[in-house]
């Protein structure tokens, strides 16, 4: 997965210069060395105001971020400092300075996890006090206010990575969050719908995601480190539990995000808001799947814009039978796909190939690409068919961005 790369360029946007991680090698130094999750200077702009912080307040709650920030550059330099010694041994095996024993590259690489695996702890404590402290100097300190504002943030330390993973296969609404689906439908689909409206089903859909959106994200840490030991020792049957395990973990939380979808849903003033609300909801938990704009709508909005009358029928007659055919199979490979996690298995993971019990789905969903790939090739054939050379070069270069 690309999350890392795009992670480090969101970060570079908002951190300041001065008062926190201030260039791009020290931003990889914290990721390497898994320094996560990483309070930003946003976040904490977002839980000042959630506490009602005056002036005052927030300054020391500034004061209070800096010391968090030279805390994990402590922890940091501990974690360089360990990991030097097993960095020095591992290189010079692998340049040819010294003889390995026998599974003993094996052995150092599993060690340099673990040394950043070490790290974890030290980064959570660090975020705990940090929330603490600067809560503690609030005007109201009840929990439920602060158990809001904590909400709040953990909505974007720990499900905005997620949503970096949209164009991932294997990516299926880890990192929904429903707040956001809400603030966006309200600007559209769901205008009519009173914002108080809303609340019962965000308070409802919060109260459940506070007791596992944390623990979850550390489930998921603890997996990712199994998932790279596993991968280290050639060892796919623990992979294949661990699959298992994230499968379990993601129907429990598909429940809980479908409860709200409900809610919303229930809201809806039009069956045309309703179909727009659904389409919304499943384009969150696949946007992979549900991506608008592929080559066939490309091509047919070209013709719209430049082609003959008689070419722009064909687009009418063809378009209109795509678009109902794509929606099936879209509509088939989400089935497919709950099918395989019913059995314990994302069957977009490599892995899943490995996984005597999905053998079935995984060919059905294998035939399902096929036909989606079929699909898109005969509309473009059909589309491009009553244009001329000139017309046909002019899409190519549409379609290669040129």
């Amino acid at each position: 997965m690309k999350a890392g790369l795009v992670l480090l360029s969101l970060l570079m946007l908002v951190l300041p210069v001065h008062g926190g991680p201030a260039s791009n090698a020290k931003l990889v130094t914290y990721q390497s060395h898994q320094i996560s999750p990483l309070i930003l200077p946003d976040h904490i702009r977002r839980y000042v105001v959630s506490l009602d912080l005056d002036e005052a307040q927030s300054s020391i709650a500034d004061v209070r971020y800096d010391a968090y920030l030279d805390a994990l550059d402590s922890i940091v330099e501990d974690s360089i400092a360990r990991e030097e010694v097993i960095r020095n041994r591992l290189d010079g095996i692998l340049m040819g300075r010294y003889r390995a024993a026998s599974g003993e590259i094996n052995r150092l690489r599993i060690a340099l996890e673990e040394s950043r695996k070490s790290n974890w702890k030290l980064v959570d404590e660090q975020l705990d006090l940090l929330l603490d402290d600067i809560a503690a100097i609030g005007p109201d300190t009840s929990r439920d206010r602060v158990d809001r504002a904590k909400f709040d943030l953990f909505r974007h330390i720990y499900l905005t990575p997620l949503r970096l993973e949209e164009a991932d296969t294997r990516y299926s609404g880890e990192g929904v969050d429903l707040f956001l689906l809400v603030e966006e439908a309200s600007r559209e689909e769901l205008g009519d719908v009173p914002k108080e409206s809303f609340q019962p089903a965000l308070d409802s859909w919060r109260t459940a995601m506070y007791t596992i959106i944390r623990t979850n994200a550390d489930l998921e840490r603890e997996a990712g480190f199994r998932n790279r030991v596993s991968a280290i020792n050639g060892d796919s049957s623990d992979q294949i539990n661990i699959m298992i395990e994230r499968s379990r973990r993601w129907s429990e939380r598909q429940a809980i995000d479908y409860q709200g979808f409900l809610a919303i849903y229930s809201l809806c003033m039009s069956p045309e808001a309703a179909a727009d609300w659904t389409a919304r909801y499943r384009k969150a938990n696949y946007p992979w799947l549900w991506i608008s704009g592929d080559e066939v709508e490309r091509i047919a909005n070209w013709i719209f814009e430049n082609g003959e009358v008689d070419q722009i029928v064909v687009v009418n007659d063809v378009l209109s039978d795509y678009l109902t055919r794509r929606e099936a199979l879209r509509l088939e490979t989400e089935a497919i796909l709950a099918e395989g996690r019913a059995l314990g298995a994302n069957l977009n993971n490599d892995i899943s190939a490995s996984f005597e019990a999905v053998k079935e789905p995984k060919l059905k969903l294998m035939q399902n690409s096929g036909k989606r790939t079929i699909l898109m090739r005969e509309a473009r054939a059909q589309l491009e068919h009553p244009l001329t050379p000139g017309q046909r070069a002019a899409i190519s270069r549409l379609l290669l961005g040129l």
